[in-house]
């Protein structure tokens, strides 16, 4: 009879707090969602001007530059804010150590790209990027600095507050932006938003964290600072070196404006999906981080999410594949027109790159930086062979290569996640495939009208058509079909909702 009374509790217990993280997750993604939708009109709208006022040439040394600076950038990236979100007790102490921790590594990044800019610039296309690199540098150390105000915000679930700051800094930058782009100054103009934005996001973030800084060196807490995020700042590196090495190496194997080429319809779709699975990403850390111990919890959430998420990748690929033409038309400029393979060749990647991040936050927040290391560098590995063989038939052979090692990748890094939360790999699988069902109907319909339909304005506005009927059929009158999850925690919601305004 005790033991009863106790596992009752037990279990009212672990019900209860499951019930808080919910509310906190469902809060977080509201108000991220809100934030992001309005992120990404501002940035959609922006990415359409600058595509008929640059160059493919402005566009490939851009994204070169971009990409040596994301891979200093991942030394900034050095866990310490991640470090700070996982970390159980926080003190004064430990927020003034890790603050003088990042502003040591900022210092010393921005140093190393300042004097390495000539020699990398030429290695990698030529002396234009060596102005460019230097103007990048600081960034680095203000992006370091940044992140500290923001894992504050992050650990208190001010997901607005954050969301706030980068609108702010977007609506500005993107202003000046277009009128520099405008009056002939090239890729200097896109330099000039991401350095503005540095500035803005770190004055705003650092006023409105509320917290105020101290320089600390305590060698205990600096270890322990070090022991979470050393891992994980390797782990930041092969990851931004395995995102990026296709920007790396297509000024070489190709040329600037091949990259160029390649970069926009790729630059287009990461810029959503990322914007996307940043708003999981954000939410679930915090909330997965104060239940690391709870194997019950860690479980359900892992299913739930994993479900939820790939519903909706299927979506957003789809949605890419099948409206390449008219995305490019209206985003792009008809000029752009002879890129839509490429498009949908990178719109596959969209189809586990919610999978991948769902991982990274469970391998994050279950301090298993190690392990998400050893990730890194199998993803790096694995995309250097891709874009070596794909780079022989072009942009479109490099785009191909990176969606089949993109999956490769993604695939390997889930199972092992639910491995490691008892989800043996065939049910892993299993609730990959059932998320994915609704697609037996939905990409054959899709297929048939792609091919029959003319590759004008009027046919790719058609098949816009056909594609939202077919979706909003499946997902209205078929929510079975769909799956579970999405019957119970949204369909079920949506319903409730419309019977409420029509009464």
């Amino acid at each position: 009879m005790i033991n009863k009374i106790r596992d009752d509790k037990r279990e009212m217990i672990n019900e209860t707090s499951h019930i808080t993280n919910t509310s906190k997750v469902i809060k977080g993604l509201s108000s991220q969602s809100i934030v992001t939708i309005v992120l990404g009109i501002v940035e959609i709208v922006s990415f359409s001007i600058m595509s008929r006022l640059l160059t493919q040439e402005d566009f490939g040394y851009y994204a070169a530059i971009n990409a040596i600076t994301l891979i200093f950038h991942s030394f900034s990236e050095t866990g310490i804010g991640s470090a700070i979100i996982q970390q159980k007790n926080l003190t004064q102490n430990y927020i003034n150590n890790a603050f003088t921790l990042s502003l040591l590594i900022g210092f010393i990044i921005s140093l190393m790209l300042l004097v390495l800019a000539s020699p990398l610039a030429c290695s990698i296309a030529d002396e234009n990027m060596k102005i460019p690199l230097m103007l990048m540098s600081i960034t680095l150390l203000l992006s370091c600095l940044t992140s500290v105000n923001n894992s504050l915000m992050q650990r208190k679930l001010q997901f607005m507050r954050m969301g706030i700051i980068k609108l702010i800094s977007l609506v500005v930058t993107t202003i000046i932006c277009i009128i520099l782009a405008y009056k002939g100054y090239g890729y200097y103009a896109i330099l000039v938003k991401v350095i503005l934005a540095s500035l803005i996001n770190f004055f705003l973030s650092l006023f409105l964290c509320n917290t105020r800084f101290g320089i600390a060196l305590d060698k205990d807490t600096l270890k322990k600072i070090l022991s979470f995020s050393g891992w994980l700042m390797a782990s930041v590196l092969f990851r931004n070196l395995a995102h990026q090495i296709d920007n790396l190496m297509m000024p070489r194997l190709l040329s600037v404006s091949a990259l160029g080429a390649y970069n926009r319809p790729k630059g287009f779709v990461d810029q959503i999906s990322d914007k996307l699975n940043g708003i999981f990403d954000t939410a679930l850390f915090p909330v997965l981080s104060g239940v690391q111990d709870n194997m019950l919890a860690l479980n359900s959430a892992f299913r739930r999410s994993m479900s939820l998420m790939n519903t909706f990748s299927l979506l957003l690929t789809t949605s890419f594949i099948f409206n390449g033409g008219l995305l490019i038309r209206i985003f792009f400029g008809e000029q752009w027109l002879g890129l839509q393979p490429v498009m949908i060749a990178v719109a596959c990647t969209l189809l586990l790159n919610s999978d991948g991040r769902l991982a990274d936050c469970f391998l994050r927040s279950m301090a298993m930086t190690n392990q998400q290391f050893y990730f890194r560098i199998f993803e790096t590995i694995t995309r250097f062979a891709g874009v070596l063989i794909g780079y022989k038939w072009g942009v479109l052979g490099v785009a191909i290569s990176v969606a089949i090692t993109n999956a490769i990748t993604k695939l390997v890094k889930i199972v092992y996640i639910g491995n490691k939360i008892e989800i043996k790999p065939q049910n892993v699988m299993s609730i990959l495939l059932c998320s994915w069902r609704y697609g037996a109907l939905l990409i054959p319909i899709c297929t048939l009208a792609y091919i029959l339909l003319p590759k004008t304005w009027g046919g790719d506005i058609a098949m816009l058509a056909i594609y939202v009927l077919t979706v909003a059929f499946i997902f209205l009158f078929m929510p079975r079909f769909v799956g579970k999850q999405y019957r119970e925690e949204v369909y079920m919601k949506l319903k409730f909702f419309v019977v409420k305004k029509t009464n």
